[in-house]
């Protein structure tokens, strides 16, 4: 048997569209019929190898103790009775969900094991990210445009940042959303991206409010997301995806760097197929006042990928943090990168460095920003991150599904746990719709005039070259 695959990545924002087609609704679920005598052995076969593998691999013996003995108690009953697939794992996921940590999943077969180009459920786009932000009335939130993609079919339908979305097709957003300020952001956030994506082709009806009150239907018809997939063990096929570019003049004169050259590095997911697309940006934008990399929306991936991706910013191995299992524990430590992409002597970048973060960043990302923040070697800026970065491993069920579980807590160097508590950027501070109907982009205008602020005057070289010919849209 193959020893099963690690992982930090945080798994809920990427599974909650494809899921969406797959789980049944709880009617559904409540009129099935009774399971036959062999599913009923199944199912019991199947939770108690979640429950042991549970058991056997979390690093807090006291969190599997009594409690997850009762939740063996209350739950493995329902287990037996769920009349599919589709019930089972909703029982798998309320006795998951007692742990309240992040990295426990079930991950349906039929999708872990779909070809990498096959099409995923939902993977229509509609390029729009959205935020629930608090509103007016306590526990309630209001969905609020933040980005929208240049070319996409948000923007195509007249989306702009800023604005606020009161309804998609008729229903109202931000109802029944979790209150809390730890993980429930990254459901918060999860919902988010739920809700902003569709089937390709699909055409919905958004009732949108601008910052003036005004009040329009816009019509998005997504688009198919025609990214580049790449598979990572037993996950479904995900995007994968890594631009670089040049801020252009406008840009820099809007955000206050006229005189100075800055790069931007954006990328999806901590997978391998970015590693030498990030080398080649790194040729490219070597000679940079400074560096901005937008993890926004990124939920992880690889964690190993954080020591290389980390080497191309520290000039000798600086340690990012530690895992920890029952038995052992791991350092993250950076490999400071002495060639280029040509195998050329280099030294690794070190002017400025800006990461940018929100409540969707996860995992790996964490791991990074939390790290680099730590060493005092990157400025954070943006939202608050999940607080999902606990290293996992994926193992076959018994059904058929994959369970994806944390067997290890990691720490910052100081000890600070990421878990929970995310990453803060030094801009601690909330952006409000009128943050962003002003900036379009307020993290990165907040990271751009960082950057001009360290370095006061434009370098001897020429910073308005342009074109850029090696620039990756």
């Amino acid at each position: 048997m193959k020893p099963p695959a690690l992982s930090f990545l945080g798994l809920a924002a990427v599974m909650a569209a494809l899921l969406a087609g797959v789980r049944g609704d709880a009617a559904r679920l409540r009129a099935a019929p009774a399971p036959d005598p062999a599913t009923r052995a199944r199912n019991a076969e199947t939770f108690d190898a979640m429950w042991t593998i549970v058991r056997d691999s979390h690093w807090d013996p006291a969190t599997v103790g009594p409690s997850w003995d009762a939740v063996r108690d209350d739950f493995r009953p329902k287990a037996e009775d769920a009349a599919d697939a589709d019930a089972l794992r909703a029982v798998l996921g309320e006795a998951l969900a007692r742990l309240g940590q992040s990295h426990f999943s079930i991950i349906p077969g039929e999708l872990s094991s779909a070809a990498p180009d096959a099409p995923s459920l939902r993977d229509g786009r509609s390029g729009v990210m959205l935020s629930f932000m608090p509103a007016s009335a306590p526990g309630t939130f209001d969905a609020v445009t933040v980005a929208v993609e240049p070319g996409s079919a948000g923007e195509s339908a007249g989306l702009e940042p800023g604005m606020r979305i009161v309804s998609i097709d008729g229903r109202t957003l931000g109802a029944r959303l979790p209150t809390g300020d730890g993980l429930e952001r990254y459901e918060r956030a999860t919902a988010a991206q739920a809700v902003a994506s569709g089937d390709p082709g699909e055409t919905r009806a958004w009732l949108v409010e601008d910052t003036d009150g005004r009040t329009r239907e816009l019509r998005v018809t997504y688009a198919p997301d025609e990214r580049p997939r790449a598979k990572f063990g037993t996950l479904p096929a995900l995007p994968t995806e890594l631009t670089w570019r040049h801020l252009d003049e406008t840009e820099r004169e809007r955000w206050g760097a006229g005189e100075h050259e800055i790069g931007l590095i954006s990328f999806n997911i901590w997978l391998i197929p970015v590693m030498k697309p990030f080398d080649r940006a790194m040729d490219t934008l070597r000679s940079a006042d400074g560096i901005v990399i937008d993890l926004r929306g990124n939920p992880g991936g690889i964690g190993a990928m954080s020591m290389g991706i980390a080497g191309h910013f520290t000039a000798r191995p600086e340690q990012l943090g530690e895992m920890r299992t029952r038995d052992t524990r791991l350092s993250f430590v950076t490999n400071p990168r002495r060639t280029d992409s040509e195998g050329r002597p280099v030294e690794p970048y070190a002017g400025p460095l800006a990461i940018l973060v929100d409540e969707r960043s996860a995992s790996t990302t964490e791991i990074f920003a939390g790290g680099l923040q730590h060493l005092g070697r990157a400025r954070i800026f943006g939202a608050r991150t999940a607080g999902a970065a606990l290293p996992a491993a994926m193992t076959p069920l018994p059904n058929g599904d994959v369970f994806l579980h944390a067997f290890a807590d990691y720490r910052l160097p100081d000890g600070t746990a990421l878990e929970a508590s995310g990453v803060r950027p030094d801009n601690d501070h909330p952006y409000a719709r009128a943050d962003y109907a002003r900036e379009g982009d307020p993290a990165l205008a907040e990271a751009v005039r960082w950057i001009a602020a360290q370095r006061r005057a434009p370098r001897s070289h020429d910073v308005h070259r342009h074109p850029h010919p090696q620039d990756h849209p």
